[in-house]
């Protein structure tokens, strides 16, 4: 079966997520940070009259390592073309700070186990795909919000 995927680059990689979920695509902006949160939430974003907790998706995958924190940390601005994907699961608004989108494309939707990726957490994987000859890992958010 067919659906339609945004594709984004993340790192040297390219990653997709379905479009059912997705809500919106902004350029990127300080979330509002939550003390005592984990190390891959950026904080709180107020979009719309809605809430969203914005995460980095580098970090929640293992393919990037946390900076320093707290009052160490510098003040800089993220590099230019970063951009904050607005998602839903189910009925939980978030959103995923990647380095740029690239665009929709329909994909075939991955069947049975997903494979092992070499430093990328599994837990988010759904499968992969390729077109173009580039690797399209594709992910799914389902696992993040319903532990089991």
């Amino acid at each position: 079966m067919m659906n339609n995927y945004l594709l984004f680059h993340l790192g040297e990689r390219l990653f997709a997520v379905q479009m059912q979920g997705a809500i919106e695509i902004l350029p990127w902006r300080r979330a509002r940070p939550v003390p005592l949160a984990y190390s891959y939430v950026e904080g709180l974003l107020d979009y719309r009259g809605s809430i969203y907790p914005v995460l980095n998706l580098g970090m929640l995958l293992g393919t990037s390592r946390p900076g320093p924190i707290g009052f160490t940390a510098a003040n800089e601005q993220q590099p230019p073309g970063r951009t904050i994907i607005l998602l839903q699961e189910g009925d939980r608004p978030f959103g995923i700070t990647v380095d740029s989108v690239l665009k929709m494309s329909r994909l075939e939707e991955p069947e049975g186990r997903p494979p092992d990726i070499k430093d990328v957490n599994p837990n988010l994987v759904k499968g992969i795909r390729s077109e173009d000859d580039q690797e399209i890992i594709l992910l799914g958010f389902e696992r993040l919000f319903h532990a089991g």
